[in-house]
Order: structure tokens, then C-alpha cells, then sequence
């Protein structure tokens, strides 16, 4: 069904008055101040809606920026954590090394070296060792290592080779019971003889006269009566004297100079068999 009234006259019409319309507004702000002055009081109506509708996004960008401000940050931290723990490994290694020479110098300028012939060991890590007064070192019978070899170090004597291999042996610590030395006082020609009493104890000393005059403080070394050990090298401290009243004897202990847990290297007195 075709419609009475044709509706195309009436859209050409209404083009040709937009038109015309457009015209007129393009001359009139051609020539005239009219529509800006309109276009800046809209501007000033419309700027708290733009501000309205564009908070959300300005929201939006500064969430975004938060989170990839504190990714960037995390990530450096990582990254500067990380070089620090690197620098502290090789602060370490280097502390590590120091002390090693440390070591090293103070044993290989031992009086001991000038007088008899010796070799540097080190001491060979044992995970779980079957006996705490016992330690391992890296020279053997290839090395002209044999029972008893004496092993001392800077601090003190530390003990005498049990057992050999080839490439390695096995030392038996001052503080083992199984371990006697001849000793004196420092200062002074009194000798007797000190025992190993488990390295978690002081060394002791049990049948020494009363007419020995011992005193806590006094040092003792080796006298060289053996003549295994060199004379005069450092021993230990005597810590306390007791009376065995039933023996009428002197009971002494002393405090090693050497530190067990702490012995990296060690000279072995070779000749001194």
C-alpha cells in the first residue's frame, strides 16, 4: 500500500533550512564575537562535567602508575638485595682468605722451622667423624709422614700421627686421653707430665709433689725430655690447682693455647720420629 503523502519534499525542505541555517552561523562567526562568546560561557558550564566524567580515568591512571611504580621498585630492590648478597659472599671469601695467610705466615715463621725439617698439612673436613679428639690432614706416608709425627701450629702443640696412608693421616689431639706430654714451667726447670681429658675439659695433671709450687696463670711448654717435641714451645695455661687430700698430691689443670674447633693448618716435624 503506497502512502497518500510522500515524505521526501518535506526532508529536502528540511535539508536546504539546516543549510541555510549553516550558512547564516558560519558568516555571523565569520564577522562577529557572538558565538565565541557563547563557546567560552558553554566552556565554563561544561568543564566540572568534563572534570566529573574524566575522574574515573584519572583514577584509573594514577592506580596504574602506583602499581607500575611499585613493580619497578620491587624489581630494584631485588636487583640491589641481589648485589649485595654478592658482595658480601666475596667480602667473606676475601675475610676467609686473610685469614688463611694469617695463618699460614704466623706457622711458617716458627722458631721450629730453622732447627728441623717440616711440612704444612691441612686439615681434611670429616662430616661425621667417629671421634672428636681425632683429626685428619692431607699428608701421608708419600710425604715422609710416619708414627709419630709431632703436629704443632702457631698457637700450640697440637698432637702426634696415629696412623698413615698414603696420601693422608691421622692425628691423635693433645686433649685425647690416650695423649701424655712432658711439660715444664715456663720460668722455671719443674717438670712433669700432662694428660689429655676430652677435649670438651682442660688438660690434666694428677700425681704432681707438694713441694711443686704451682700457682693459677702459670704457663707451661714442652720440656724436651721426649725428645720428640721441640723444647720450650707453648703448651697451655694452668687454671687451677687442687689438693688430693687422701693422696697428698697436686691435681692440675690446664687450658690448651691452641683452639681445637679452629685449626686449619698445621706443621708436621718430620724427623722427629
Amino acid at each position: 500500500m503506497k502512502l497518500i503523502f510522500s515524505k521526501k519534499p518535506i526532508f529536502k525542505l528540511r535539508t536546504v533550512i539546516f543549510i541555510i541555517i549553516s550558512v547564516i552561523i558560519i558568516v555571523i562567526d565569520t564577522y562577529s564575537n557572538f558565538f565565541v562568546k557563547i563557546r567560552y560561557q558553554t566552556n565554563n558550564t561544561m568543564i566540572p562535567v568534563y572534570f566529573f566524567l574524566n575522574k574515573p580515568f584519572f583514577i584509573y591512571e594514577k592506580i596504574s602508575k602506583f602499581f607500575i611504580k611499585k613493580n619497578v621498585i620491587l624489581k630494584n630492590n631485588k636487583y640491589l638485595f641481589s648485589k649485595i648478597l654478592q658482595q658480601n659472599m666475596k667480602l667473606f671469601s676475601l675475610k676467609e682468605i686473610e685469614e688463611e695467610n694469617n695463618h699460614l705466615r704466623n706457622i711458617l715463621h716458627l722458631p721450629v722451622l730453622k732447627e728441623k725439617n717440616s711440612i704444612l698439612a691441612k686439615i681434611i673436613p670429616v662430616i661425621l667423624p667417629r671421634c672428636k679428639n681425632e683429626i685428619f690432614i692431607n699428608k701421608g706416608s708419600k710425604d715422609n709422614v710416619f708414627l709419630g709425627t709431632i703436629v704443632l701450629n702457631e698457637q700450640g702443640v697440637v698432637g702426634q700421627v696415629i696412623s698413615t696412608r698414603k696420601q693422608s693421616s691421622q692425628v691423635l689431639l693433645i686433649c685425647n686421653k690416650k695423649f701424655s706430654l712432658p711439660v715444664q714451667l715456663q720460668n722455671s726447670d719443674t717438670k712433669f707430665i700432662i694428660n689429655g681429658n676430652g677435649c670438651t675439659k682442660p688438660l690434666k695433671s694428677e700425681y704432681i709433689s707438694t713441694d711443686i709450687n704451682l700457682k693459677k696463670g702459670d704457663i707451661l711448654v714442652t720440656s724436651g725430655l721426649d725428645e720428640q717435641y721441640p723444647y720450650g714451645y707453648p703448651v697451655g695455661t694452668i687454671t687451677n690447682v687442687i689438693l688430693d687430700k687422701e693422696k697428698n698430691l697436686n691435681i692440675a689443670y690446664i687450658k690448651p693455647f691452641i683452639k681445637m674447633e679452629t685449626i686449619k693448618y698445621v706443621l708436621l716435624l718430620i724427623n722427629s720420629q
